[in-house]
């Protein structure tokens, strides 16, 4: 049965439906027991400057949509707040901000859609659906007419809209009961739990929004221009010192213009933002542009920071592009768009969270609104220098709190791995892992007696490779991703891996494991604790290339397509193969770093919202710009000490669930006279 709550009965009277009052429909909402579909319709996507125009709550047998037009959502609060009840929904993060709204906070919610993400976790995000007329037609075999939901702002609230909008909650349950059973099949349940006590502090993040000074980001603005500027110019007077008049790189105007003159010196014609034009010079001078596409696994010419960087030290055009590129994207990322997405009611700019945003369960931000025709902003790829960070402040009266885990990743790869000799430099050494994977890399050039302390000045430069050689083998790299980050000799690279490898002992067992147990399962367990998966798409053709490659007959025939037709589709999938194989192994280690780092992150979350809620401070402290291992929020002055304290020991707690080995700490940013700033100090 469908019951609307309204104040002009008059205008909705129809067989479809009942209208009853306030109290009435409390009676028959408390009576639908502790699990209840939820949703809402909304005249707008946007918090906060569109309003609600319909809320229902509703079980398989009955659904009451309140007219939010007539009627205030408060009423209802105490309802909706309940810890005792499961509000199912999908898309949560949506509603929930709408809710924030009218100071309601949801306290228990079961995301359907935040479920099936969860059961696809590494899986491309156009090879499925997750939305909620795929889930029903799936689930629970049934069709969902969604053809009402792009009216809706047009027409407002009308019969049709009514029956539309109690029809979204009628089988939500039994669309998370079905999710369920298979989420326990997988071991799932946990991992879709925890997303889900995340989704409410997420949500509230992105509701919260960041200040920016704008006079500031406007001077900022100025002086990145100048850059990109500076380097454009030192490019297009290499072109011409080089090439000169006579090259199909430079021209010549003979007849020149009324306002410049006659200037007949050679300009540079290359436009560097096109990469079919800059990879001519860049073949000419000898740099090499080739790669291999990764969709259609044939090579291609490209201008790729990746490609370029190990060049650079060779050609001396290359630093200059790699700055102006930077420079480039500088001015076009962080520019004019931030200043035209700051909100006219709130002074505030906002984006938009994608919970499970990559394959490793971290959250991304940004992305496109078709819709909306807005592209959002990147609040998790922010540059750390301190003129950018600096623009980021806190309102009036507030203090800015930046909070963020010392050295994570290797705190968290020291305690997977179980390595003695990192948790040893880590919790009783200098806690210098650069200096310490110098020693181990260079046992040839740094003495055996000396301390890992008096590597920093004494052996500066070898620590300084030591930072490359640590990212790239703590992520699953092997000495070809040395050779390719430092430029050195694959005989060099080799020697220098080995050395690290034997070294640290304990991380190259972690690493033959977690290589070994990728290709048996198909997927990555991110984590022991939370169940996670990321699971490798086309495992399937993997298997089954490894199984073709297990007979000798196959590799005589191989040798011979090799020597015959090199570029054959068999020379092409044992080329494949091994390269996907290798990306197995990578992500393997690399996943787990990463996911366990967004767990102490996410969990954080969960806990400082909750204890937010608990003491009123809801709308007092602003949860804002959040990179990958640190939380950022603002908080009134007389308290913001009081905040920084809690979330500083929630944090460390949190560190302590996922880092089992090793004590994963947190620092919070202060100014130089040890108080609280009221911009982002990183």
């Amino acid at each position: 049965m469908i019951y609307l709550v309204t104040k002009v009965k008059a205008l909705f009277k129809s067989s479809k439906y009942e209208c009853i009052s306030i109290e009435k429909s409390k009676e028959i909402i408390n009576s639908m027991g502790k699990i209840r579909g939820l949703d809402t319709e909304t005249m707008g996507l946007n918090p906060h400057t569109k309003a609600l125009l319909t809320v229902q709550i509703g079980t398989k047998k009955d659904q009451v949509v309140i007219d939010c037009t007539t009627i205030n959502i408060w009423e209802y609060k105490d309802i909706l707040e309940d810890s005792n009840i499961l509000y199912i929904l999908a898309n949560a993060k949506f509603d929930i901000q709408f809710f924030f709204k009218h100071s309601i906070i949801l306290s228990r919610v079961w995301d359907v859609m935040l479920a099936e993400k969860i059961r696809y976790l590494g899986y491309p995000k156009r090879s499925f659906h997750a939305d909620l007329k795929t889930l029903e037609y799936k689930y629970l075999n049934k069709y969902m007419d969604k053809t009402v939901r792009g009216k809706i702002t047009k027409v407002g609230l009308t019969e049709e809209v009514i029956v539309y909008a109690a029809n979204d909650v009628v089988d939500l349950e039994d669309l998370m009961n079905a999710q369920i059973k298979a989420l326990e099949k997988e071991d799932l349940v946990k991992a879709v739990q925890l997303e889900n006590r995340f989704v409410v502090p997420l949500a509230y993040m992105e509701w919260c929004g960041v200040k920016l000074d704008v006079e500031k980001w406007k001077a900022k603005m100025v002086k990145d221009a100048k850059r990109l500027k500076i380097a454009l110019t030192k490019l297009n007077d290499w072109v011409v010192k080089h090439y000169g008049k006579d090259s199909r790189f430079t021209k010549v105007d003979l007849q020149g213009d009324l306002f410049s003159g006659f200037n007949t010196d050679p300009q540079c014609i290359i436009n560097w933002n096109s990469a079919a034009q800059v990879i001519p010079l860049f073949k000419a001078i000898g740099i090499n542009t080739s790669t291999v596409d990764s969709k259609t696994k044939k090579l291609k010419d490209s201008v790729d920071a990746k490609l370029l960087e190990p060049q650079a030290k060779d050609f001396e055009i290359l630093p200059i592009y790699l700055d102006y590129k930077e420079a480039q994207k500088v001015c076009s990322t962080y520019g004019q768009n931030w200043l035209d997405q700051i909100n006219p009611e709130t002074g505030r700019v906002y984006t938009k969270f994608n919970q499970l945003g990559t394959n490793t369960a971290r959250i991304s931000s940004g992305g496109k609104d078709k819709n909306a025709k807005i592209e959002y902003v990147n609040f998790l790829n922010l540059p750390a220098d301190p003129e950018t960070r600096s623009c980021f402040i806190a309102e009036k009266g507030n203090s800015w709190i930046s909070i963020d885990y010392s050295g994570q990743e290797s705190f968290i790869m020291a305690s997977i791995s179980n390595d003695k000799a990192l948790i040893h430099e880590l919790m009783e050494g200098s806690g210098d892992l650069h200096a310490l994977t110098a020693y181990m890399s260079y046992p040839d050039q740094i003495p055996r007696d000396t301390k890992i302390t008096e590597i920093k000045e004494k052996y500066h430069h070898l620590r300084q490779l030591a930072k490359k050689i640590e990212f790239g083998f703590n992520y699953g790299g092997d000495f070809n991703t040395i050779h390719r980050n430092l430029g050195i000799s694959i005989e060099e690279a080799k020697k220098i891996y080995e050395n690290y490898m034997s070294g640290f002992s304990g991380l190259a067992k972690y690493q033959e494991y977690c290589r070994k147990i990728v290709m048996e399962k198909g997927y990555i367990l991110l984590n022991p604790i939370s169940k996670y998966r990321a699971h490798i798409y086309d495992f399937e053709s993997l298997r089954s290339m490894q199984e073709k490659m297990q007979d000798r007959e196959f590799w005589k025939y191989y040798r011979e397509m090799k020597r015959e037709s090199p570029n054959c589709d068999t020379v092409q999938e044992v080329r494949d193969f091994f390269k996907k194989k290798g990306e197995c192994e990578r992500n393997s280690i690399n996943y787990r770093i990463q996911h366990t780092g967004a767990l102490c992150y996410k969990v954080s979350m969960i806990y400082f919202f909750k204890w937010l809620v608990e003491n009123n401070l809801f709308n007092k402290v602003l949860i804002t710009v959040t990179p990958y291992d640190e939380i950022n929020c603002e908080a009134p002055v007389e308290i913001a000490e009081k905040v920084a304290t809690r979330l500083h020991a929630i944090m460390v707690k949190a560190g302590e669930i996922f880092c089992t080995r090793c004590k994963l700490d947190a620092d919070i940013s202060r100014c130089k006279d040890g108080t609280l700033p009221n911009y982002w100090i990183h």
